[in-house]
């Protein structure tokens, strides 16, 4: 079980604001978007959670800011986890459709909830003070990480590319609007055409085992006409035997005239550190993975009917 990114992104920003609990002036959103790496788009969306959930505060003006309601000692993680993800609770049956017998109740139902109350039960004995107090302790090198640690040092790499749809931006935005359910298989295509560019020529087996989780949202859209632009959080994450890498990013879609669009991704590449291959092999495979993953991206909204095909190959300008 993990958060989903509002999740995490709250979480991040709730632990930022009760390490800078004792200090005289509240936290500034670029303060706050340094230290947990939360992107600066999203950070007044997340920091509002906080607020409305009660468990922080915000001030306008030169002196103003962000801080918690509360002392952090006073704010348990489940009302943290809560503000970002909704009221955790099993409100679905855990096995889905399934027999006409299980109509009232499945064979995983008390398991389920049991499970549920448990999580429940030890985020609401655990205070955000303990999360910042460990955090500053991870910070100074000073905590060992448990055995089961799965996501100690990994490698970070700032990744950057663009390209060119001959769409006018409006047109962009409403394709965006309808690629959710094809995402995943965007980013597959990907990885399988990074993956057959690092491969030695001849080639031609994919990688097997793979599973991929992506997500994009609107943030916001400014502008008319030639000057339009819209904003897109995306993340996803890559999963092989259980592990893999993941990708959070601002994706921009900016029109350059009345027929041109440009698709700008900026973000961070996370590999754990349990990956097979070097640093230097892992940066070029992020950027390989995002290049094809803009190429498909341009072709499927240029071309949503062709049938789907390798970008390996194509002409398609990228920029960056």
């Amino acid at each position: 079980m993990t958060l989903s990114k509002r999740g995490d992104y709250v979480m991040r920003s709730a632990i930022s604001l009760a390490r800078a609990f004792d200090a005289p002036t509240p936290r500034k959103i670029r303060e706050v978007v340094a230290d947990t790496e939360v992107p600066r788009t999203f950070a007044p969306q997340i920091l509002a959670d906080l607020v409305r959930a009660g468990l922080a505060t915000s001030k306008a003006g030169r002196d103003g800011g962000y801080r918690l309601s509360r002392d952090p000692s006073q704010i348990t993680v489940l009302e943290v986890v809560e503000a970002g993800e909704g009221p955790l609770r099993a409100e679905r049956c855990a096995l889905g459709e399934g027999p006409c017998r299980w109509d009232a109740v499945c064979p995983m139902h008390e398991t389920w909830s049991q499970a549920t109350v448990a999580i429940r039960d030890l985020l609401a004995r655990t205070s955000l003070a303990d999360l910042a107090a460990r955090d500053a302790a991870i910070e100074a090198g000073e905590y060992l990480a448990p055995p089961d640690s799965h996501r100690a040092h990994p490698l970070t790499v700032a990744v950057a590319d663009a390209v060119h749809v001959e769409l006018p931006v409006a047109d962009v935005d409403t394709a965006l609007a309808r690629l959710a359910p094809d995402l995943e298989s965007l980013v597959q295509a990907g990885v399988d055409a990074a993956d057959g560019e690092r491969r030695p020529e001849g080639d031609r087996g994919g990688r097997t085992g793979i599973t991929v989780e992506a997500t994009m949202a609107p943030v916001k859209s400014a502008g008319s006409g030639d000057g339009r632009s819209s904003i897109y959080m995306l993340a996803w994450r890559i999963l092989e035997a259980g592990d893999g890498p993941s990708f959070e990013a601002e994706l921009s879609a900016n029109a350059l005239d009345t027929e041109r669009t440009e698709l700008q991704v900026q973000g961070t590449w996370r590999h754990s550190i349990q990956a097979r291959l070097g640093a230097d092999e892992l940066e070029r495979g992020a950027r390989r993975t995002l290049r094809q993953f803009l190429r498909s991206l341009a072709w499927t909204l240029e071309e949503p009917n062709a049938p789907r095909k390798s970008m390996a190959g194509s002409r398609r300008r990228t920029t960056g």
